[in-house]
Formats: structure tokens, sequence, C-alpha cells
């Protein structure tokens, strides 16, 4: 029977991640995923790098830190090993916050109403606004790109296939068990996202926090080739360049900033669609669409800029974050001897990727990662 150093329950883009960033030292990892790889929260995902934004908790903010200065270095890997790319953007943001509101990264800079016409000719919002040097992902494509580079790098995945336990002898974490197999491994890391409190036994108090979004496009615009796009779709800046990032379609995006603002947020890509978000409920594992909901969002959009009002509505769906009790990822090893989680991202699970790969492959390989995980341990909820 084949064993493996470390086999990863789920295939989200935090368990793809770390699959690919563990065998870059030398492990040998199986991914089990219940469906197929990034199809769940990473499809769903807007794919905002928003390390400046004041509502980060702030025992996470080395970690987000990590992961933005990470990110740039990050896609070229990927993209030199898969061939694809993420459609990381760097444009940066333009930011409405509330008025006692401040970001938290160098540099961020309030701007003018002048300025905001120079950056943004169709943003109709005014009132306090900031300029923040984030960036953004395409999470559909980082998720491809991530399943594409880490099977060239000998992951072995199996998909379709729901872990039902962890394996455990002698007071350690030994393999995990599907309904039809047993895959031994030396260590088990539980990435399984809104479903990881749901395997035996209990290491991760995750649950899911539902999220709805709306894909626009010009009403010209095909959706051809577009990675936003559905089989029932609902009727009705100012940086440098960086070799990670592609360029702009041939539609291109009518605004180029990503823009956020306490009622909505607008998310550009790169061939001209652009993404609204996002509804923040309790709703269990619900993923029904609200066409309500998809409107408000839309007009709420319009508002900020009203030539999104004349774009169609493409598609609109929904995902589950995974939601931890405090708040806080949660990331290191359980009580379980071996067996390690790596969910409750939240919303941040696109932006927090690359430096939850990185600590978690050094915890896992023996070396003391640094920022420190004690604040996010699974063994917090002991009690």
């Amino acid at each position: 029977m084949k064993t493996w150093d470390v086999v990863i329950i789920g295939g989200g883009v935090i368990g793809l991640s770390l699959a690919w960033r563990l065998r870059h030292s030398g492990v040998g990892v199986l991914l089990v995923e219940k469906g197929e790889p990034a199809r769940e929260a990473t499809h769903a995902a807007g794919g905002m790098i928003a390390h400046c934004d004041p509502g980060n908790p702030p025992e996470l903010r080395e970690l987000i830190a990590l992961s933005a200065r990470l990110y740039p270095a990050f896609v070229e890997e990927l993209r030199a090993e898969a061939f694809e790319s993420p459609d990381l953007r760097c444009q940066g943001t333009i930011a409405f916050f509330a008025e006692q509101e401040k970001p938290l990264c160098d540099g961020a800079r309030a701007i003018d109403e002048a300025e905001l016409c120079e950056l943004e000719p169709l943003i109709a919002r005014r009132g306090p606004a900031y300029f923040l040097p984030e960036y953004s992902v395409d999470p559909r494509k980082l998720g491809s790109t991530l399943e594409k580079a880490a099977r060239t790098l000998g992951v072995d995945f199996v998909t379709g296939s729901a872990v039902k336990e962890v394996a455990v002898l002698s007071g350690r974490a030994t393999g995990v068990r599907t309904a039809k197999s047993y895959y031994p491994a030396a260590a088990v890391v539980n990435c399984a996202g809104a479903w990881a409190a749901q395997i035996q036994p209990f290491g991760a108090p995750s649950r899911p926090v539902k999220g709805q979004m709306v894909c626009v496009v010009p009403q010209s615009h095909t959706s051809k080739g577009s990675s936003e796009s559905g089989p029932n779709p609902p009727k009705g800046g100012a940086g440098k360049t960086n070799p990670a990032v592609d360029t702009a379609g041939s539609h291109g995006p009518l605004i180029r900033h990503v823009v956020r603002t306490p009622e909505v947020y607008i998310i550009p890509r790169s061939d001209g669609r652009m993404l609204l978000g996002a509804t923040v409920e309790e709703a269990g594992f619900d993923k029904r669409i609200d066409p309500d909901t998809v409107q408000r969002l839309y007009h709420a959009a319009a508002a900020v800029a009203p030539e999104i009002g004349h774009m169609r509505i493409h598609d609109a769906w929904a995902g589950l974050r995974p939601g931890s009790p405090d708040g806080l990822p949660i990331l290191g090893e359980t009580s379980l001897k071996n067996y390690y989680a790596a969910t409750g991202h939240y919303r941040d699970g696109i932006m927090l990727a690359p430096a939850t790969a990185l600590v978690m492959s050094e915890l896992i390989t023996g070396r003391k990662p640094e920022p420190d995980l004690e604040p996010f341990s699974p063994q917090r909820f002991s009690n």
C-alpha cells in the first residue's frame, strides 16, 4: 500500500497552496477532495488582497502583511510551473472608508476629488477616499493554476471522495478514511474549509458563512472564455507594472481599480468583467441565490459608478466561507499528534493563501514558523 508524508483534506486555495509548497520542500503529498479542486469557496471568492483594510483583525495583521509581500513572487512561481496566470492586477484600490477609519499599510494616501476623477472618471461617488497599494487576483484562475502546478510537481490527487474520518493509532493521526479507501500518511492536515468540523475527530470548529456575488459585463461582451460564467445567468491604477500581472484583454475593464465602499465592492477583471459583492449571511450550507440581493448589489454598484447600470448581469452565485468562533483562522497542530488544521480563513482565504502555505509547511516540516501561530492554534478551542 502506498503511503504519503502528508495527506491534505480539502482542495480549495488553502489546501492546494499548502500541497504545492510542501512539494517544494520535498514532502510526499496526497490531496483528498470531496468534489473537484477549487470549486467551493475559492470558486466563489472575489479575490481582493485587501491588506490595507482597517477592518482586518489586529492579531492577523502580521500574517496579512507577509502574504501581501509574498503574492507577486507566489504568482510568478506558479506561472513558471503551470504556464498559466491568475490575473494578478496591481492597479490598486480606491476605498471609501467611514470617517474614523484609516488604512493600515505603507503607501496608502488620501485622494481629493480631482485625483479621484483622474484615476477613475466613471466613479460618481464623492467623500473621503483613499488610494491603497493593493492587488487583486482571479480566484478561479488561481485555483486552476495551483492545481496544475501541484500536479506538475507530483502531488497526488483523489477527487470526488469525501474524507469520513482521520485514522488514529496510539494517540496519533495515521491517515484518512473515505467511504471506499484508507490513505496512510505520517501527518494529516484538515483544510476542508466550511466542512472542516464534519471530519472526525473534531479538530477544526469552522462553520459556513454565505456570501452572494454578481458578475456584470458590457452589453456587447461575450462569455466565451470567461471564468465567471454559469449555465443559468440571472436575467435582468496607479501602480508600476509588474511582470506577474496580465495585460488587459481586448474589452478591458471600464474601471481599472478595485473600488470598496461600505455598501458594495467592485472588482474589475482584465477581460472587462466586473464582480460586485458581497453579502455576509449565517445561512448554514444554503447556497441559493436571492434575486432581490442580486439587484441590491447591482444598484449599489451603479450608484458608485453609473456606467455599471448600463452593463448586464451575466451571472450570480453564492459561496460558503469558513468562519471560526472568534473570527480568526485555525492554523496549527490539533490536540491529536500529527493532525493539523488550516481553515477558518473566513473572507481572507485568497489573501492569506501564500502565507498560510509557507507557515504551515514550516510547522509540518519541523521548522519554527514566523509569525508565531499561537493565536491561531486549534487547541485554543479545547475547552
